[in-house]
């Protein structure tokens, strides 16, 4: 939740992105939060997974919903963790740039950003499916239906916001330079 809101921060100009981020890094940016938070994501990864099997074809729209959204959430987990951990380990701040390097420009902008809005909406679908499944057998709510399409609009607005569409900004240097590494190969 507290990344989210970060992210969202960006709406305002990445400079309240980044000042968020300065604060919310005193406490997620501990050795110890930090293992733990790998170490669960890790945790529900493998659960997930081992759930879709178990349980095996999903019937119903909000079944499907559940395990597509959670298959999409495992993946973007895995390659977002292992992006951040080799960019850091390379030396290169994960900060708000980081993220906004890969929205920059062709043709980063063509994956990232339907990888990033996407997850987004995916975390809300699967979120709404969850408590969909705690009222069943009852109908779902609105807002069952409505949350997929908040998490989409949230993702939206993330996106556009680290690709400067609400206030425009420079990448520095080393953000230039991690793209230019990848499009010279």
């Amino acid at each position: 939740a507290l990344h989210l809101i970060n992210h969202f921060a960006v709406v305002l100009g990445i400079g309240h992105h980044l000042s968020l981020q300065s604060v919310l890094r005193q406490f997620y940016r501990q050795l110890i939060v930090e293992v733990a938070l790998i170490g669960l994501f890790t945790a529900q990864i493998l659960l997930g997974i081992a759930l879709v099997f178990k349980r095996g074809r999903p019937s119903g729209g909000w079944a499907w919903a559940q395990v597509v959204s959670g298959l999409y959430l495992a993946f973007f987990l895995v390659q977002h963790l292992a992006a951040v951990i080799l960019a850091r380990s390379g030396g290169l701040d994960t900060n708000s740039y980081f993220a906004a390097a890969v929205v920059s420009r062709p043709p980063f902008v063509y994956y990232f950003a339907a990888y990033y809005g996407l997850a987004i909406t995916a975390l809300f679908m699967h979120v709404s499916a969850a408590f969909r499944f705690r009222v069943w057998p009852d109908p779902a709510k609105r807002w069952h239906f409505a949350l997929p399409f908040l998490g989409a609009l949230i993702g939206s607005l993330i996106v556009l916001g680290f690709m400067g569409q609400f206030s425009p900004f420079e990448l520095p240097a080393p953000y230039l330079d991690y793209l230019n590494q990848f499009s010279a190969e």
